[in-house]
């Protein structure tokens, strides 16, 4: 493994246990009557991962390209699909409510 994939999996472990214990009351019912596609996990995951780790990384889309191991202008056109913007340094939102809300528009 990479030291970018490295990093980027630390980051994504450091955050997934806080998220997945939020998500696990309603998740496992809405499955059962309604299960998720390939493509919006799909989606999910990487919103998730690319928000995360433009957090991680202050907001500099150069490092966060490296550390995802994309494009500089791959990741720009990701931001600009998933309307991302960085929140004030005050505002800390949960990641699952950043999900909802990006996979519904």
């Amino acid at each position: 493994m990479s030291e970018t994939q490295l990093k980027a999996s630390k980051i994504e472990s450091q955050q997934a246990p806080a998220s997945a214990s939020r998500n696990d009351g309603g998740a496992a019912d809405q499955w059962q009557t309604n299960p998720p596609t390939l493509r919006s996990l799909r989606v999910e995951a990487e919103i998730y991962a690319i928000s995360r780790t433009l957090e991680h990384t202050g907001w500099n889309r150069r490092r966060a390209a490296q550390l995802l191991s994309i494009s500089y202008r791959g990741i720009l056109y990701k931001i600009r699909q998933h309307n991302l913007t960085p929140r004030p340094r005050g505002q800390q939102e949960p990641v699952g409510e950043i999900l909802k809300a990006d996979s519904q528009g």
